[in-house]
């Protein structure tokens, strides 16, 4: 066989291969030379290659493709959409990204939602438009170009105000949220927003979406809050103002009652009731408005003022010291009136400490009534005031520092003892053997000091061996020390080796240094 007639016989074999029939209307030169079949958007123009092909020059297919695809050679000239804002798309030739004879069914698009940029299209995704899903605004039978972009286009089901607002929504919403709102010039209305108004929802005014009043006027809309009642009339500005309707501008300094102190803060309901249409009917007397407060129950007078103010009504203007005979010091400045007063003020009261503390008295003794003299206004406990070197029994030594209830039992003290033995009978390690003058010998510095001088106070010197003797080597603790005998042989009978031969007078021989030693014999 020819290889001509082999290579058509080749070519007529693989054409239904390749998509084509001998009805196509292809010649036989254009099938063989013919890359593939183009897409089927283009199929009707595959028989005239010079559609796209007047020329091989691959800079000249591109002119021929805008010529056909018009609108995006308008976006190229007037830059906008895809092709007219992608870098990529303006300065590259269709072919590199349009490839055609790969077959009827092959998508030469090649739009891959992953890796769009729609920010080089004329619709950048901003807010809740970045979540969404291509679909959600892109037809599938429309081209993505054909997608409108005005907000009313794709949410005019959702606009609540049924185009009452017009079909600019941008004006007052964005994209973050379609409850978002932005900031709309309400000044540019007839009613600009002050104060509070600037801060309260579309609703809470137009309501119904109603956008057009024939009134703006302050009781209009807060006729309803209107805890007058009418009474004060519809000037609501008169006392009111934007900032806050609690905020009253009304100057109550230019009428007969100049707010001070504590009425400066009140509501005006406090003194005017909201029936009250004639507000110069309000009394101005303390009394008048204060009846209910007064803890004096009227005793005191309706002269309030005399010792209040109206900075606050526990505040007395009423100085103690200045106006009365009674000076309050101590714990007295921050006692209340009624401690003391409890009838009417000018009922004569007692100024002795006893007068008032009867009940507080733990002595219980008429004796020490006299309560100054050893309390003070200080506090009730604090005794530091007396001073007890002006009793009988001035406090010395360890007596000092020791406190009063050790020695005065129950708080009495007038029929306290004074004898040591009194208080330190159980510490007697003489079991009153010695008497009860504890001072001959011990002293108030302590219990184990004492000053017993032997030699000067009884007629037996303790010289010898018996300097360094204990007490009770020579007094017993049963005998009286006055019953204790001085002679020699009393105490030494056990050591006498004469038996007594030589008499009771030991001195003769011995003294008090050893008993060994004998300085009669050596005379």
């Amino acid at each position: 066989m020819k290889p001509t007639l082999l290579i058509h016989c080749i070519v007529w074999a693989l054409l239904p291969t390749l998509g084509w029939t001998a009805n196509s209307g292809l010649s036989l030169k254009q099938r063989i030379l013919m890359p593939g079949p183009l897409i089927e958007g283009h199929a009707k123009i595959e028989a005239t290659c010079e559609e796209c092909h007047s020329s091989f020059e691959k800079k000249e297919l591109s002119k021929n493709c805008l010529n056909c695809h018009e609108d995006i050679a308008k976006d190229r000239k007037q830059q906008q959409g895809y092709h007219g804002i992608s870098p990529s798309a303006t300065a590259s030739p269709c072919q590199s990204c349009h490839t055609d004879h790969e077959g009827r069914d092959a998508d030469i698009i090649g739009l891959d939602p992953a890796i769009f940029k729609h920010n080089h299209t004329n619709f950048t995704l901003t807010g809740a438009h970045q979540a969404l899903a291509c679909d959600s605004c892109h037809h599938p039978n429309k081209k993505h170009r054909e997608t409108k972009s005005t907000c009313f286009a794709c949410h005019k089901q959702d606009d609540p105000h049924k185009r009452a607002l017009g079909e600019q929504c941008n004006s007052c919403h964005d994209a973050t949220q379609w409850q978002n709102q932005q900031d709309f010039d309400h000044d540019k209305t007839d009613f600009p927003l002050i104060g509070k108004h600037q801060q309260a929802p579309c609703l809470s005014c137009h309501v119904g979406e109603r956008y057009t009043f024939e009134q703006t006027t302050c009781v209009s809309c807060h006729l309803a809050k209107d805890v007058h009642a009418g009474n004060n009339g519809t000037e609501c500005d008169s006392c009111h103002s934007e900032t806050a309707w609690d905020s009253i501008k009304f100057d109550h300094n230019k009428t007969e009652f100049p707010l001070r102190g504590g009425h400066i803060n009140l509501p005006c309901r406090a003194c005017h009731a909201p029936t009250q249409t004639d507000k110069s009917d309000t009394p101005q007397q303390c009394n008048a408005c204060h009846k209910n407060d007064d803890p004096h129950f009227g005793r005191n007078g309706s002269k309030c003022n005399n010792c209040h103010s109206t900075k606050n009504w526990n505040t007395s203007l009423f100085e103690h010291n200045k106006d009365t005979d009674f000076t309050l010091t101590g714990k007295h400045k921050t006692l209340t009136c009624t401690a003391c007063h409890v009838g009417a003020v000018e009922a004569p009261l007692p100024q002795d400490c006893f007068g008032c503390h009867r009940s507080d008295d733990i002595h219980q003794s008429e004796e020490l009534q006299h309560c100054a003299s050893c309390h003070n206004t200080q506090g009730w406990q604090s005794t530091s005031k007396f001073d007890h070197e002006f009793s009988h029994f001035p406090l010395i030594g360890m007596h000092a520092i020791v406190p009063c209830s050790n020695c005065h039992k129950n708080s009495h003290f007038t029929d306290t003892a004074s004898a040591c033995v009194s208080c330190h009978r159980s510490e007697d390690t003489h079991q009153e053997s010695l008497g009860d003058q504890c001072a001959l010998c011990h002293n108030p510095n302590d219990w184990g000091f004492w000053t017993f001088d032997h030699t000067k106070q009884t007629q037996f010197a303790l010289d010898g061996a018996h300097k360094g003797l204990a007490c009770s080597s020579c007094h017993s603790p049963h005998t009286s020390p006055k019953k204790t005998s001085d002679k020699c042989i009393d105490c030494h009978s056990e050591q006498d080796i004469h038996r007594g031969g030589f008499g009771d007078n030991c001195a003769q021989c011995h003294n008090t240094h050893h008993f060994s030693e004998i300085f009669l014999l050596d005379k």
